[in-house]
């Protein structure tokens, strides 16, 4: 008999199996991101019925060797979510595609996870959604190897200028450029997570060309759905 293992875990996206089951694909904080079925999870009399819930920390006992793990209990002390979608939920939606893009399997992330655990809390309080998104986005960029330089621009290597004007390149960094109306001041304020002081639309203009190229420029579910509601 396989060995049964403890960890908590977020989900990140659930697909049918079969009839009645589920393939969870969750977040663990302890051994980073795994497949898990869930034998009759469809079904209403099941142990896992209305359990298996994004965005809520979920503890989990589970066993196997193979790549596909068993779910075998989950915590049933889960408050209830509302299940209207929001432009909130939306955003949630998101960064769960994009974990469920960049992260490797059976990998340890437990600072990235605890970076996760962390956003949903400022997400569920009365911080700028849009921020804690921003913020959230670079400091994954950054955890998963692929940040960028923010104390020298990318042609000369000279350190950035708080009063100069520069551009961001993806997969390169910052580059300076004449007419830009984004400074160096902003580039610094970045690097320090003092988002509040950049202009939105940079902030926003940098993750999308960051991410799109970690991608390879495959656009995301959660991004096409969100365009439309927003029209």
């Amino acid at each position: 008999m396989s060995q049964s293992n403890i960890d908590d875990c977020f989900l990140l996206h659930q697909r049918s199996y079969g009839e009645t089951s589920l393939i969870a694909d969750v977040f663990t904080k302890h051994n980073g991101k795994m497949s898990l079925i869930a034998k009759g999870a469809k079904k209403p009399k099941s142990k896992f019925f209305g359990y298996l819930v994004p965005f809520h920390k979920l503890h989990i006992t589970y066993s196997g060797r193979s790549e596909l793990k068993t779910l075998t209990s989950i915590d049933r002390n889960l408050a209830s979510s509302g299940s209207t979608m929001t432009k909130t939920s939306y955003s949630l939606l998101y960064i769960n595609e994009l974990l469920t893009r960049l992260l490797p399997k059976d990998a340890k992330q437990e600072d990235l996870f605890l970076l996760y655990e962390g956003f949903l809390e400022k997400v569920s309080s009365d911080s700028d959604l849009e921020i804690t998104l921003r913020g959230f986005e670079l400091d994954l960029l950054d955890m998963l190897g692929y940040g960028f330089d923010y104390n020298t621009d990318i042609d000369n290597n000279q350190e950035i200028d708080a009063h100069s004007s520069y551009v961001f390149v993806a997969e390169k960094g910052f580059r300076k450029m004449e007419d830009s109306n984004f400074y160096g001041r902003d580039i610094i304020n970045i690097k320090n997570r003092n988002l509040e002081e950049v202009p939105k639309k940079y902030l926003k203009e940098i993750t999308i060309k960051a991410i799109s190229s970690c991608l390879d420029g495959r656009d995301l579910a959660s991004r096409k759905i969100f365009k439309k509601i927003n029209k």
